[in-house]
């Protein structure tokens, strides 16, 4: 017996109800009141039918409307341990296969992806007043096998297996005077080679070291310098112990400057904004390493993303490096493609080239060329991905090899 039978069953009931309550009087009266009694009673029945049928009905579309509806977001549980300051907690895992083939070996890895690292972070944040407020960054990451680690000759899995060290870092921020910074976190420069708006970025940008960076070259079956020796986008001078200043944004523009532990400095100028419905963003950067690096090193990048979903991504950077006869340099580009294939999320394709010159040793000329595609799955927070890339590279007086690679995986964020 299902609920709209129950329903119908209590309405006949009161029907029933009503109109024995109502044949008391008439037993008692004429013939023809008796049958007006009872054409009264079927006319009762008869609308009582009706209203059961309209509230079966009702009840029906009401349930199927109740399953339609998207289930409601479960409550978030993550409290600081302050009163008043707001704690959150991010972070991914992006894991990955990886074939590679150096001309006279080839393997198969399972490998975390340095693209963008399986990590995780806590951000407290206390708002003093509404101008000011005090933030805490802690993230680190945990790279079992990480794709710039890993070798053709390993015999077990590649890195330090320990959390290391991204972000330990706290912040003063004013909307009207900027952010200061203190601790270990991006410098000034880090991230100015790696402006990117093709939505590839997680299995290729100008850091072309990140995919297969520990893997050597080959020459006669000799392992040469590996591909992360010879490719450098010199981006900046990484996280690093340090205070940092960032002017507030003006017009999408924003200028940061930072000293770091060791008596190096950097400086950058970052730019994003959108023209008729066209977004642009850029960086520039100088990095001065003198002191303990003995080098110093200008670079920058650019990327514009059309309302057509056709982006172009351009890199470039020196480094006059002191003992070298030549500096150092390099240049990238990619051509994506941003278009919305399946309901699930946005897809992207996109193809690159680099070279690179005098990054290892002088006379070397290294060049990589790839082609990726990334799918996007919103509603779980993944990027499903596969690239293939090439690399080559001419040293005077050798013979080495190409490195193929393709890999293939996903970034599930949280």
């Amino acid at each position: 017996m299902n609920k709209y039978f129950k329903s119908g069953a209590t309405l006949t009931a009161m029907a029933l109800v009503l109109g024995l309550t109502h044949m008391q009087p008439a037993l008692a009266g004429t013939a023809d009141e008796l049958r007006l009694m009872r054409q009264q009673m079927a006319e009762m029945a008869k609308r009582m039918a009706v209203l059961e049928a309209k509230l079966t009905e009702t009840a029906k579309q009401a349930e199927e409307t109740a399953e339609r509806m998207p289930q409601a977001a479960p409550q978030r549980v993550v409290t600081s341990g302050i009163d008043g300051v707001k704690l959150s907690i991010s972070g991914q895992v992006n894991r990955g296969v990886l074939f590679a083939d150096n001309g006279d070996d080839s393997e198969v890895f399972f490998v975390d992806n340095d693209n963008s690292s399986t990590r995780i972070r806590f951000i407290g944040q206390g708002q003093l007043t509404e101008d000011f407020s005090v933030g805490t960054q802690i993230e680190v990451q945990f790279e079992s096998n990480s794709t710039a680690s890993i070798s053709f000759d390993q015999s077990g899995p590649a890195g330090p297996n320990n959390f290391t060290e991204r972000k330990l870092e706290i912040y003063f921020d004013s909307k009207r005077f900027g952010r200061l910074w203190l601790g270990q976190g991006d410098t000034a420069s880090n991230g100015t080679s790696e402006v990117d708006l093709s939505g590839t970025s997680v299995i290729a940008y100008s850091g072309i070291a990140d995919m297969a960076g520990g893997l050597g070259f080959s020459d006669g079956g000799m392992l040469g310098p590996s591909i992360g020796d010879v490719f450098n986008q010199f981006d900046g001078l990484s996280r690093d112990d340090r205070v940092r200043y960032d002017t507030p944004s003006f017009s999408g523009l924003k200028g940061s400057v930072s000293f770091i532990d060791g008596d190096r400095w950097d400086l950058a100028g970052r730019f994003s904004g959108e023209f008729a419905s066209t977004k642009v963003a850029a960086a520039i950067a100088y990095a001065n390493a003198d002191s303990r690096g003995d080098f110093e090193q200008f670079n920058g990048s650019l990327s514009v993303l059309t309302p057509f979903g056709i982006s172009v991504t351009g890199a470039g950077g020196t480094r006059d490096t002191e003992g070298r006869d030549d500096d150092a340099w390099f240049w990238y580009a990619k051509l994506g493609y941003t278009f919305d294939a399946l309901e699930l999320g946005s897809t992207s394709v996109a193809l690159d080239f680099t070279e690179a010159y005098d990054i290892d040793a002088d006379g070397d000329d290294s060049r990589s060329y790839g082609v990726f595609l990334v799918q996007k799955v919103d509603k779980i927070g993944t990027d499903f991905y596969i690239g293939v890339r090439n690399h080559e590279l001419d040293r005077p007086g050798a013979n080495f090899h190409d490195v193929f690679t393709i890999l293939s995986g996903a970034r599930v964020k949280f």
